[in-house]
This record gives C-alpha cells, sequence and structure tokens, in this order.
C-alpha cells in the first residue's frame, strides 16, 4: 500500500513497473558509464539459511566449475561493450563466495587482464571460512575489502538463524582477519532478530566495536515472504520488536557508536570515516555478473536468470544470460538515484545537476518540501541531509521497498527461469 501510494505522488506514475523478457537490442550497452562498478554473485552456500532471501543453492564441486566458466565467458560477452570504460570497483557477494576463492583467482586475473580496472574489490566471507590460507589468498588476488557475515555474537540466535558457528569462532576470525591489515574490516550483523531484547542487541554492538573495527553494518532481519522465516517464528511463538521500537533500537547504536569513535556513514552503517567504506548497493551505476545479478546504467535496470543451470547453459552457448528488463523513464532515473542517495543520508543537489542538467529540488519540489516540513530533513549547502527522524522513516521506506518489491521479483524469478513479463 505504502510503495504504491509513493509510486504515485512522487512519480505521478498510475500504472506499475513493468519487466519485460530481454531480448537483443533491448539494451543499447552504448549507455554503459564510463566509470562503472562490478558486481559478481557467488550462489553456493554449504547449507542454507532459512531467512535467507537471496539467490543460492547448495555448493557442489562440479557445478562451481561450470560456474566459473560461464562466469568468464559472461564477462568475455561484456567485454566489446565495456570497451574503455573503467571498473571502479568489485565487488564479489553470495552466497558464500569464499568456496570458489580458486575460482575466483582466475576471474579477477581476467579482469585485470582484458578490462580497466582501478579501484577497491570487496568480498563477503563467512566466519568459519577464515583461515590464513584463505586471507592470503585474497590479498594475492587483489582484495581489500572484507565483509564478515556475523549477525550476532549470540549463539542460541546464531543456532536460529542456521549459522554454523558461534561467538568464541567469530571471535577467531575478527582477530585474524584484522592481522592481515585489510583496507576495511567491515562486520555485517543483525537486529530485532526473533526473541532479541534490547540487552542482547547493546551487548553485541559493544561487543563488535571493541574489536576497533572499520565499519558496522546493522540492519534490522527482513523476513521476507519467500523465506519459511515468518512460519519458523508463528511455530515457535516468537516475538519481535515492532517500528516505533525499532527507532529506539537505532538510537541505542547511534548512542554506543559515538562513545566508541564511530559516526553513521548510511542508514544501516558506522565508520570512523568515508575513506575506506564497504558499500556494494550505492553505486550509481554497475554490471553484475552470474545468476541472478542485477544491473543499472543509462535508462536500463536489469536482472540475469536466477537458475544456476539456465545460467551455464545459456552462456555455453554465446548468450547473455540476462532475463528481465525495466526501461525507466528519466523521472524513474532520478528517483532510482534520489532512493539511493537517502540510503547515503545524503543527497548533494550539485550532483544531480551533474547526472541529469535538472534542478533537484524543482524537480521534486513535492517530495522536498515534505521532507522539511516534517522535520525529515535539514539543508547543509548544496546538500540535503536526512535528520534522525528522516533516517528512520528511509529505514520504514526501505524495509517495505525489500518486501513488496524485491519480494516479488526474486521470488518469480526463483520460480521461473525465463519470464516473460513481470509487474510490481
Amino acid at each position: 500500500m505504502l510503495t504504491d501510494v509513493l509510486r504515485k505522488v512522487i512519480l505521478g506514475k498510475k500504472e506499475k513497473f513493468l519487466f519485460t523478457h530481454y531480448q537483443e537490442g533491448t539494451i543499447d550497452f552504448n549507455e554503459i558509464n564510463g566509470e562503472i562498478g562490478l558486481y559478481i554473485h557467488i550462489p553456493f552456500c554449504k547449507t542454507l539459511c532459512p531467512y535467507c532471501p537471496y539467490n543460492k543453492i547448495v555448493y557442489k564441486a562440479d557445478t562451481a566449475q561450470k560456474y566459473q566458466q560461464a562466469l568468464i565467458q559472461e564477462l568475455a560477452l561484456y567485454k566489446d561493450k565495456m570497451n574503455h570504460r573503467t571498473i571502479s570497483s568489485i565487488y564479489i557477494g553470495g552466497g558464500t563466495p569464499t568456496l570458489l576463492v580458486s575460482e575466483l583467482k582466475e576471474i579477477i586475473q581476467y579482469i585485470k587482464e582484458y578490462y580497466y580496472f582501478n579501484g577497491d574489490i570487496g568480498i563477503e566471507v563467512y566466519p568459519t571460512e577464515v583461515n590464513r590460507e584463505l586471507l592470503e589468498a585474497l590479498k594475492k588476488m587483489g582484495v581489500n575489502l572484507i565483509s564478515l557475515g556475523v549477525q550476532t555474537f549470540n549463539d542460541e540466535k546464531l543456532r536460529f538463524l542456521g549459522r554454523h558457528y558461534t561467538q568464541k569462532d567469530i571471535n577467531a576470525a575478527i582477530s585474524l582477519v584484522k592481522a592481515f591489515d585489510f583496507k576495511c574490516l567491515d562486520v555485517d550483523m543483525m537486529s530485532n532478530i526473533p526473541g532479541q531484547t534490547i540487552e542482547d542487541i547493546k551487548y553485541d554492538v559493544k561487543t563488535v566495536f571493541s574489536y576497533d573495527i572499520d565499519q558496522l553494518s546493522i540492519y534490522p532481519l527482513i523476513v521476507f515472504p519467500l523465506t519459511d522465516m515468518a512460519s519458523v517464528i508463528k511455530q515457535r511463538g516468537l516475538s519481535r520488536f515492532g517500528e516505533i521500537e525499532e527507532k529506539r533500537i537505532l538510537a541505542i547504536i547511534d548512542e554506543i557508536a559515538g562513545e566508541y569513535g564511530y559516526k553513521r556513514t548510511s542508514i544501516w552503517t558506522y565508520g570512523k570515516g568515508d575513506d575506506n567504506r564497504y558499500t556494494s548497493v550505492t553505486r550509481e551505476s554497475f554490471v553484475g555478473l552470474g545468476a541472478g545479478a542485477s544491473s543499472h546504467f543509462g535508462n536500463y535496470f536489469y536482472l540475469n536468470t536466477f537458475d544456476v543451470e539456465a545460467y551455464i547453459n545459456v552462456l555455453h552457448n554465446e548468450s547473455l544470460p540476462i532475463n528481465i528488463v525495466n526501461v525507466m523513464t528519466e523521472k524513474e532515473k532520478m528517483i532510482f538515484w534520489l532512493f539511493w542517495r537517502c540510503y547515503d543520508g545524503v543527497i548533494d543537489a550539485n550532483r544531480f545537476q551533474q547526472l541529469f542538467n535538472k534542478n533537484m529540488k524543482k524537480e521534486f519540489k513535492l517530495l522536498f518540501t515534505a521532507l522539511k516540513l516534517m522535520g525529515l530533513s535539514k539543508k547543509e549547502g548544496a546538500k540535503i541531509v536526512l535528520t534522525d527522524w528522516g533516517r528512520f522513516a528511509y529505514h520504514f521506506i526501505e524495509k517495505q521497498y525489500s518486501i513488496h518489491y524485491l519480494n516479488t521479483v526474486w521470488q518469480k524469478s526463483m520460480e521461473q527461469p525465463w519470464i516473460k513479463e513481470l509487474r510490481i
């Protein structure tokens, strides 16, 4: 309901967003930006966590080998389309990407050999995967940003989430990663885990900051309808915090962060500065590789097929694995940009003018007037900065976007390797 209202009021768009099946010629790849990020999706896990909505399958060595060859083929197909573009960052997510660490070595080598690459390489790491051999391999590959998927330090809650490690394992993993002196160690955590108390959250946040990490990413557990988490919570009779209580949780995290010398760098991240952030979701333009990866540049937002076998087969036939495409209007492009700048908590009017050659406040007069009158934003020079209430409002809207938009797209994509049309 809320997402429909926002679409109609802010975009002035009565009809739903339309994704159509990709055909050759649908996308003008000449619109790829001169500087662009790469995202590589590795969908393999040893076990599948019950809350996780991301595209993943159980790891099998033979499938992984075929998948690596498909990724290299996808890179080969994009090579001419990316001619003279600079790859400004590479982020590798999953799944558990380090299950394919040797395969990733060849993929990174391919990018460095055939593309213009100049930037950071980030990767997600599962705590029990951490060892000296892995970290040495990542260093040699040029990885300099690590995101460690901790979720919580509470052993009972870790078991509930299907995470196969303990606080003791987390301690060892963080200590070892820190010893290798990566540019950024981000620790990925959750709040509002079913049955979690305020004291549990305080303990988690104080514990992680005590390690003097570079960045904390902490967000509420979002119960996606495509997962079994809602039924698990109901069967076990567990409770969760409501929206107003989540506002209190955000304030508690802010306070503890300040005590340890950290500041909020986006809606759900905290760091000591902006120079070494781990952020894979706020790129202005990016190309996604792998089963289920998404891409955005120019007027286009599109997704690859989620089906791993279909992904491998189509690339074996030397065709791109693109499934569905949304062709954006100019105003939709602006909204997409604004949405992710709100995630950062700062909207730069000068950057908007540079990108779209329009006055941001005139183009979205209703939006910025409402933000100001409701106390959700304040002006700092040419920038609009979200207040505490503004950040909470975005926190709420981001969750609705995930549940009502992302869930629909991902669930349909998991059900059908190739989709003819999707309206959301």
